[in-house]
């Protein structure tokens, strides 16, 4: 696969430029404004590849295009398909040409193998260990799913002989009941703090096997939310760990994700994979430096967490299946 970069006044200018050197079936990889002005685009294109006459029919080029995806073994095939996918799901522009570049390299012929290995190379995973030794404190956004995450945890915990307590420092209406519940179908201890000496307090009285705690859902875009949180971990000696939503915009991803490792995170969860449609935020807490723990791909506490690896999320980029559930 050839990647070049074009220039142009215009965007309409630099794409028929981009047809014209590369073909029909060029794949744009990024597009924006070009450094002395106007409009810079990163497209790439298989090797050979010509361009042909302007009234080929766009269902022939879709036609053309399901068959070179179907051809697994072809690594211009594989890399075309892998291209496609990051530009769909609009990955941002650094990420997608260090991913390609890694890809290119590789010179592989199967997509999610590929795409799985260039992810590899950029990105740690870091599952949640059944007992991690340390306090655990869920950190995301209102709705985010920071509960059901925390029930999820505990019941692998139980499996693998480690009973955590179950703590709410959530107190809008109906979080802490919604834990609580978690908690007794578990037959986990559960309990409710106010702020971060109440919590302090909790863990040095009952001195827990493991605790799992659920923070307060903030707007991580506050500052003094941040702070409280910060605090908040600070006094119960908390890792915090990230829950993010797959659906939310790359760019706000990013931010919320660098927002959290400022803080200390150093681990996302991401949730509701099977509720979003593109995909690109997937990417944001490895580009923000944090190392992925698990994905959560369905909205039932009993399917589990799977851990995040890179080929799960490989396969969820390139729309395979990626929900394969995890009772380890």
């Amino acid at each position: 696969m050839r990647m070049r970069t074009f220039t142009g006044e215009s965007l309409s200018a630099v794409m028929a430029e981009v047809r014209r050197e590369l073909g029909p079936d060029a794949v744009i990889i990024t597009s924006g404004d070009a450094p002395g002005g106007g409009v810079e685009v990163r497209a790439a294109a298989e090797r050979g590849a010509m361009a042909t006459s302007a009234d080929d029919s766009v269902t022939a080029l879709a036609r053309r295009d399901a068959e070179r995806t179907r051809e697994r073994g072809d690594a211009s095939a594989g890399l075309t398909r892998i291209a496609r996918a990051l530009t769909w799901h609009q990955v941002s522009p650094e990420a997608a040409e260090a991913l390609m570049q890694s890809a290119m390299a590789m010179q592989d012929g199967e997509a999610t193998a590929t795409l799985a290995r260039a992810l590899d190379q950029r990105y740690g995973v870091h599952p949640i260990e059944a007992d991690p030794g340390r306090p655990i404190l869920l950190a995301g956004g209102a709705g985010a799913g920071k509960s059901s995450c925390a029930a999820r945890l505990a019941a692998r915990a139980v499996r693998h002989g480690v009973r955590p307590v179950l703590i709410s420092a959530d107190a809008r209406a109906g979080a802490r009941e919604q834990l609580s519940a978690y908690a007794s179908a578990l037959d986990l201890p559960f309990e409710a703090v106010e702020g971060p000496r109440e919590l302090s307090a909790v863990l040095t009285r009952a001195t827990p096997q493991a605790a799992i705690i659920d923070a307060p859902g903030i707007n991580p875009f506050e500052l003094d939310d941040l702070d409280d949180l910060a605090d908040l971990a600070y006094a119960a000696d908390a890792e915090i760990i990230a829950v993010m939503e797959a659906g939310l915009s790359p760019g706000d991803a990013e931010d919320i994700a660098a927002l959290f490792a400022a803080i200390g995170a150093g681990r996302a969860i991401i949730t509701k994979l099977d509720a979003a449609r593109r995909r690109g935020a997937l990417l944001a807490p490895g580009e923000a430096g944090l190392a992925y723990a698990h994905v959560a791909a369905s909205p039932f506490i009993g399917s589990g967490l799977a851990p995040a690896t890179a080929l799960r999320l490989a396969r969820a980029l390139l729309e395979d299946d990626a929900g394969e559930e995890d009772h380890s």
